[in-house]
């Protein structure tokens, strides 16, 4: 059905019974273009549900739910939400501005909880500034029968508070900015996607352009970032985590930084992808492993573990000042086994300093195969394979008791080794 100019639908020939200064309308507000600016309140004592167009204003006599469906919005439209006391909802509607969502910060407790509702549709700018919300907000909440998304290219929500439950379902957002912001019940963000953020490049910082930052937030019950995903990298910076929370399956192309969080409670990390390791921080891999060893989930916490030594051994690396022998020590355990983490890396280091150990008893031997292959014999082979299970042997002491300095590296190399092996073999199976 084609869409028609709102202005064929307004009537200005029936004042309103709860307000002269208002004209009445018993209408549907869908299918209609909307090409100036437009200006809703929802629970004021005045008229309960109205909006301005064009210098009037229409008292909307609705009932117990208010609904826009299939409308397009060409320029801003404003939203005051005082103490509602009815549902509102937007279906897939286009707001080709700014959809700016305003309340005062008087609020009353309201004795039935109401709901705001954006599902579906597309927003150019949703900006959510200074509101004390005690209704319901929810950005496309999905239900068994609702799975689509909604399209959001900037959102911006500062200096707010959520007095009831708030979700962000399944939303495309290619910019966002969250900063001051009050959560106190659950806030749920399932399967929103986040493209960038509007924090700037700072080197003091480690911050790069466009990480997506939640800045200032205190989630005081549940926090759900379920299904995610982060394009740029995500920092929680002075945020406080009261309650339960999780991050299951979701996906960070370009890390996390947790270094700036307050956890009280466990916080969920299963599943989580983390797909450019190297710019996570060391304190953040202890965060995540700490959480994980709270949930007696010892395979992911070990994982983590790791992880935490490798970015403990690039500060070292990149740290001149630092002490050479914690370097050697960070690179070794690197090397033989990715921080006990690798069997199979300890597995092939074990054998080779058996045949480097072959090499330093049978130097002569190994030299001729090298560069004298006529001087070698077929024998030399079966000499060599029959002394390879010997010195892979930690406990036979017998063999090289003669070459004290060659007993000694192999037989401190492969206890090393074999502790490595063990280590990363029991990480994913140690109670």
């Amino acid at each position: 059905m084609d869409k028609v100019n709102i202005v064929n639908v307004l009537i200005q020939d029936k004042p309103s019974d709860k307000n002269s200064n208002y004209y009445d309308l018993q209408m549907k507000f869908e299918l209609l273009i909307v090409k100036n600016k437009i200006t809703f309140s929802f629970g004021d004592k005045d008229a309960g549900a109205s909006f301005n167009y064009d210098s009037n204003n229409y008292c909307i006599e609705n009932g117990a739910y208010f609904e826009i469906s299939n409308c397009i919005f060409k320029d801003n439209v404003e939203v005051a939400i005082d103490n509602p006391t009815n549902n509102i909802k937007w279906i897939n509607c286009i707001f080709e501005k700014d959809l700016i969502i305003k309340s005062s910060q008087s609020v009353e407790k309201m004795h039935k909880i109401s709901s705001f509702i954006l599902e579906g549709g597309e927003i150019n700018n949703l900006i959510i500034d200074n509101i004390t919300a005690n209704f319901k907000f929810y950005i496309n909440p999905q239900e068994k029968k609702y799975k689509s998304s909604i399209k959001i290219t900037n959102l911006k929500i500062n200096d707010s508070k959520f007095i009831e439950n708030f979700k962000l379902h399944h939303a495309i957002v290619h910019k966002v900015e969250i900063e001051d912001v009050d959560f106190e019940q659950n806030a749920d963000f399932f399967k929103s996607t986040f493209k960038e953020g509007t924090i700037e490049e700072d080197v003091d910082e480690k911050t790069k352009k466009g990480d997506i930052g939640f800045k200032a937030i205190n989630f005081k019950k549940l926090a759900l970032f379920g299904d995610t995903e982060f394009h740029k990298k995500l920092i929680f910076k002075y945020v406080t985590f009261e309650g339960h929370n999780h991050f299951k399956s979701a996906k960070l192309h370009k890390g996390l930084d947790l270094e700036y969080t307050n956890v009280q409670k466990e916080i969920n990390f299963y599943g989580i992808e983390i797909l450019d390791k190297t710019t996570t921080s060391q304190e953040t891999y202890r965060i995540i492993k700490n959480q994980f060893e709270k949930l007696n989930n010892k395979i992911e916490a070990n994982k983590y573990h790791a992880l935490e030594l490798e970015q403990r051994r690039k500060e070292l690396e990149e740290n001149k000042s630092s002490d050479w022998r914690e370097k050697w020590v960070f690179r070794i355990h690197d090397w033989s086994s990715e921080h006990s983490t690798n069997w199979f890396r300890a597995l092939l280091w074990i054998i080779f300093v058996s045949f480097l150990t072959i090499f330093l008893v049978h130097f002569e031997i190994v030299k001729d195969l090298f560069f004298h292959p006529y001087h070698f014999k077929i024998e030399y082979i079966f000499k060599i394979c029959n002394e390879f299970w010997q010195y892979i042997n930690i406990t036979n002491l017998e063999k090289l008791k003669d070459k004290p300095f060659i007993f000694f590296l192999n037989k401190v190399s492969l206890g090393y080794l074999y502790y490595q092996f063990l280590t990363a073999v029991r990480k994913d199976t140690r109670k």
